[in-house]
């Protein structure tokens, strides 16, 4: 065995051993509130300064289970569902534009107390996150905005045949009545395959276990169509970001933009859609990585997070202990 493999080998176990000493993300404590328009879950861990997780589709809080543990090592982790998603709600409003399922994470900060806060999203939860920071700019210290491009900066609201290979999804996903009828009873072959094609590692990149729990969550009555609902609103996010961004305006907080190396690159890409967002902005590949940040290379991804987040303005710690066996809801969920 030559010097590199015994490296690696070694290099591995340690990852192993590190991911190993965390907290269980299954083991984190739930909280639920009920908004006017769909009721909220989230999950916490950790004592410090909050850091707001959020996901994209087709996943769920799940995503963070990885990066989340290494996060709560310094900080106060929220990993909320989106709406729509995972244990959350469907909304009564059917409304999932960017500008609309960003209120909800205003909600979950207001019921938190919490009045400054970093934020990591990942895929459509970018949109999201970056609503939240457009309309909140002093609520957002600082902003991790990983594998996504803005519509009307960068998303393609029209695929052509040689862009097709890569973003069949965008296409496909946004005919809710098509996407749902096709997909409908194969969720999990769809996964499979949607994992598996925006991958770096192929096969390797998703647990069966991780696999067959997101296909349950987008398997219950109306779900899959909710995360179809997120593409066909594609349309409506891009006015109201170029609305926003197409005036001048920028983000006011520090961003770091990430793109694993086998997705969201070269830097000079990631550095060319982001520059129309943010005057302060620093962008990276994500090694060994394709879509699924948190699967393949959560180490790395993880220690870059609390680097950049260390290095932001300081917000005050908040402690969630007090939730604990405290009752918040009066009756059923939605």
């Amino acid at each position: 065995m030559n010097l590199f493999n015994i490296i690696s080998i070694c290099t591995f176990a340690l990852a192993q051993f590190t991911l190993a000493q965390l907290s269980n993300f299954d083991e984190w404590e739930h909280e639920r509130i009920q908004l006017d328009d769909v009721s909220i879950h989230f999950r916490y861990h950790g004592e410090g300064p909050p850091i707001l997780l959020v996901h994209g589709f087709p996943q769920h809080s799940l995503t963070w289970h990885t990066i989340g543990p290494i996060l709560a090592q310094n900080y106060t982790v929220i990993a909320p569902d989106i709406r729509g998603c995972g244990d959350s709600a469907l909304p009564f409003s059917k409304n999932y534009t960017a500008a609309a399922a960003g209120t909800d994470l205003k909600a979950i900060l207001d019921y938190l107390n919490i009045t400054s806060t970093y934020v990591f999203a990942h895929d459509k939860g970018v949109g999201l996150a970056t609503s939240l920071a457009i309309e909140h700019p002093s609520v957002v210290e600082a902003i991790i905005l990983a594998e996504y491009a803005l519509p009307g900066y960068g998303y393609p609201t029209q695929v052509t045949s040689s862009s097709l290979y890569q973003n069949w999804q965008l296409a496909f996903f946004a005919v809710p009545d098509a996407a749902e009828f096709f997909i409908q009873g194969r969720e999990k072959q769809m996964l499979s395959w949607y994992f598996f094609h925006a991958s770096y590692s192929g096969t390797a990149a998703l647990s069966e276990d991780h696999l067959q729990r997101y296909t349950n969550e987008i398997s219950k009555p109306g779900f899959l169509r909710s995360g179809m609902e997120y593409f066909a609103a594609a349309w409506d996010d891009e006015a109201y970001f170029t609305s926003v961004f197409g005036s001048g305006k920028r983000l006011q907080m520090p961003l770091l933009v990430l793109g694993g190396e086998a997705s969201f690159s070269p830097v000079t890409l990631l550095e060319e859609i982001w520059s129309q967002i943010s005057d302060d902005f620093v962008a990276e590949a994500i090694p060994k990585a394709g879509h699924w940040i948190g699967d393949e290379n959560p180490i790395w991804t993880g220690k870059r997070a609390l680097q950049f987040f260390g290095r932001a303005g300081q917000i005050s710690s908040i402690n969630l202990s007090y939730l604990k066996d405290r009752v918040t809801l009066q009756g059923g969920i939605v």
